[in-house]
């Protein structure tokens, strides 16, 4: 992330048998039969404490354009809206993918950090300080990292444009951690 913070990642469960089946079978078959299984996963989070509808959001793992009109359809956004209702706290889209990365998926731990720099950027201000990023799966937490960057950067120019500091409290959390190949 930055000097002198961390993001801490909290997961429901591993990326092995059966969730590993189960999600790989959700996002790249768009198979729904897996989907309560996925969703019992999800409910094993923690409600993150002092988080409520008023001060806080959720921020699904943004995709990009291409990976959409592939896959046909965005299993992050499903997963997080799921996220949403089960802690009653809202979802947020003002961030968007602007890369042209390759996936994630594969890449060792150094190719997943420099795949990711500059790929996200905030298209609006969050409405709040509390910002819950959300992920399926988390391996290295690079995507996390650098989403996490695009917040603290745009809190950097709004300090170095308007004096003043906007201090988000970032928490990452993912449905499974993956173990790196």
């Amino acid at each position: 992330m930055a000097a002198g913070r961390s993001l801490s990642i909290q997961v429901s469960t591993y990326y092995e048998y059966p969730i590993r089946q189960a999600i790989r079978a959700f996002k790249h078959h768009e198979d729904m039969t897996k989907l309560p299984l996925l969703l019992h996963a999800l409910r094993q989070l923690p409600r993150p404490h002092g988080c409520h509808r008023n001060n806080s959001v959720i921020v699904a793992m943004p995709t990009t354009n291409q990976r959409l009109v592939k896959r046909g359809f965005d299993p992050v956004s499903i997963l997080s809206a799921q996220l949403s209702k089960h802690w009653q706290i809202p979802l947020w889209h003002g961030v968007e993918r602007i890369d042209d990365t390759v996936s994630q998926q594969g890449l060792t731990r150094a190719e997943r950090l420099s795949n990711l720099d500059n790929a996200f950027a905030l298209t609006e201000k969050p409405p709040v300080k509390r910002l819950l990023l959300f992920d399926d799966v988390a391996t290295t937490g690079a995507s996390l990292q650098a989403l996490a960057r695009a917040f603290i950067s745009s809190e950097q120019t709004v300090t170095i444009n308007a004096q003043s500091h906007n201090n988000y409290h970032i928490s990452a959390y993912a449905l499974a951690h993956g173990s790196q190949p």
